[in-house]
């Protein structure tokens, strides 16, 4: 019976116990606290260097937007051009045929002119004086 009295606490040492261990509990949630409030604020740190680094992506993928649509322009005036300069490349061909018609039309209008002229040169040697009788030499 002696041990269960010895066993039994008196309610103080029971009560300075209790307010013991809630001290210790009370500090080590102070220590987890703090522990907790430096994670966060790290996190927040790195969030933040996060959220600077994505606004310096969103501009350069804006400059390259940019960049990207402006290249586009200079695409589209450039098929302009060339379209253009096909149109007058398709002109002056067109031209050229026509200039080379006309020239073969000519080369034959010349040989036959030159044929008809020799015939003519010919008929006038052949035929003095238009008669149809040869002169007498």
């Amino acid at each position: 019976m002696i041990d269960l009295v010895k066993n039994v606490m008196e309610p103080e040492q029971r009560f300075e116990r209790i307010e013991a261990l809630l001290h210790a509990m009370a500090g080590r949630q102070n220590q987890i606290d703090l522990r907790v409030e430096r994670r966060m604020q790290g996190f927040e740190r790195h969030m933040q260097g996060f959220e600077r680094r994505m606004q310096g992506f969103e501009r350069r993928m804006d400059r390259s937007e940019q960049r990207m649509d402006r290249a586009d322009e200079r695409m589209d005036k450039a098929e302009q051009r060339m379209d253009r300069a096909e149109r007058r490349m398709e002109k002056f061909d067109q031209r050229l045929e026509a200039t080379r018609k006309l020239v073969q039309a000519g080369i034959k209008i010349v040989v036959e002119l030159e044929k008809s002229q020799k015939a003519l040169l010919e008929s006038l040697r052949r035929a003095g004086n238009g008669t149809g009788r040869k002169p007498s030499s």
